[in-house]
């Protein structure tokens, strides 16, 4: 994709705008909110009024002028996982709760602190996305409340090393962020350690990518 905006431009805060840039973006004749805009990609949200659809036709507008509609199909979960790298695998973007500590091996992400996670004891904080409907659903745009907190309709089951966790403390949109999910998860204390355990995310039958973890 071409021509999308004129130029790069990140929206300023919260609630996102729904215009950007002279951006805008119409999922089935709904404003979107705008995270980024640039000439060859947009980030939007998908507006909350069209979940349980199907698909859905999405327009960009740039200065008034309209691109050609576009179908994208939904689904009603699609659970992915954050990697450090950016590209969702590796060690994961995920924190020991409570702390700022990475999940992993020491000084093994550059500018982070961390340290391996305990079997047993430490609960994990997983950030993530599509994990579905939520309650109570904030407005499209809004960041998430802190009270009450906005959590997840279908229940994910966490597995570390192929192990199933116990159920995690909370799974929902994270407090003051737009679209952004998180798992409070206990490390089950039979879980296998080393600097590499997967962690996959499964909600509504469907599984996420895999990531990483250090345990010990």
């Amino acid at each position: 994709f071409t021509n999308l905006a004129g130029s790069t431009v990140v929206a300023p805060g919260v609630p996102w705008p729904t215009s950007l840039g002279g951006v805008s973006v119409l999922v089935n004749g709904i404003a979107a909110p705008i995270y980024f805009v640039s000439p060859g990609q947009v980030a939007f949200e998908m507006p909350w009024q069209v979940l349980g659809d199907s698909q859905v036709s999405v327009v960009i507008v740039l200065n008034g002028a309209r691109s050609a509609a576009q179908t994208v199909k939904l689904a009603a979960d699609g659970p992915d996982l954050f990697s450090m790298n950016q590209q969702g695998t590796g060690q994961g973007a995920i924190q020991i709760a409570n702390t700022m500590l990475l999940a992993a091996p020491p000084g093994a992400v550059a500018g982070f602190l961390s340290r391996p996670a305990r079997r047993g004891v430490d609960y994990l904080t997983i950030y993530c996305t599509g994990l579905g409907d939520v309650s109570p659903r904030p407005e499209s745009g809004a960041p998430a409340p802190a009270s009450p907190l906005a959590q997840t309709v279908a229940a994910p089951t966490v597995t570390v090393g192929g192990v199933t966790a116990p159920a995690p403390i909370f799974a929902g949109l994270s407090p003051g962020f737009v679209g952004l999910y998180q798992i409070n998860v206990l490390v089950p204390a039979n879980a296998p350690v080393g600097d590499a355990v997967p962690v996959v995310v499964t909600v509504g039958g469907l599984k996420s990518n895999t990531v990483t973890i250090a345990v010990q």
